[in-house]
Parts: C-alpha cells; structure tokens; sequence
C-alpha cells in the first residue's frame, strides 16, 4: 500500500492524467488487474488514493515517476549545453 508521504511525492512530479498513462503502460505489458480485467485510469486513481492494492500499478506509478525525473534532468542539461551546429561535410568555410 502506498504511504501518505509516497502518494505526496508521486502527485508532485506525475503529470495530471497520470492514470490513463499508467493503464495504457500496464495493457501495453499484457498485464491484467487482479480480477483479470485490464486496467483503467479510476483503478489505478484508487490505488494511488489508497482504497485499494495492486503491485503492479503501485509499481508502474514509482516507475513512471523515475522515467519523468529522469527525462527531467536530461532536458536540464540540454538546456544549459550551448548548440553549436556541426559544420556541413564538403562545404567551404567564410572567409571575410
């Protein structure tokens, strides 16, 4: 079951439509709920609320998460990386 504190955390950085995102992951991997049904947003919205447990979603959602906070940083340090366009092969350098 997902702590008070881990739901806070997950809130934070998931973006709004976090459970159509996490039950489109979890069909995509040919998982089913534990009633043997595919998942939908409201399942995993209770997982998260508490109300109810699967691993799988708690488990994708802690997934998701990572890949967002990591996709994150990388777009940090794009940002801060100076583009410097590589020179065409074959053209003639300017001259002044």
């Amino acid at each position: 079951m997902i702590s008070a504190k881990d739901r806070e955390e997950l809130l934070s950085v998931l973006p709004k439509e976090y459970g159509k995102s996490v039950a489109i992951r979890l069909n995509g991997k040919g998982l089913l709920s534990q009633r043997g049904k595919k998942y939908d947003s409201p399942l995993v919205r209770k997982v998260l609320g508490g109300n109810q447990e699967d691993i799988n979603v708690e488990l994708e959602l802690f997934l998701f998460k990572d890949e967002i906070l990591t996709k994150r940083e990388e777009l940090k340090k794009l940002r801060k990386k100076k583009y410097e366009p590589e020179p065409l092969k074959g053209s003639i350098p300017k001259t002044q």
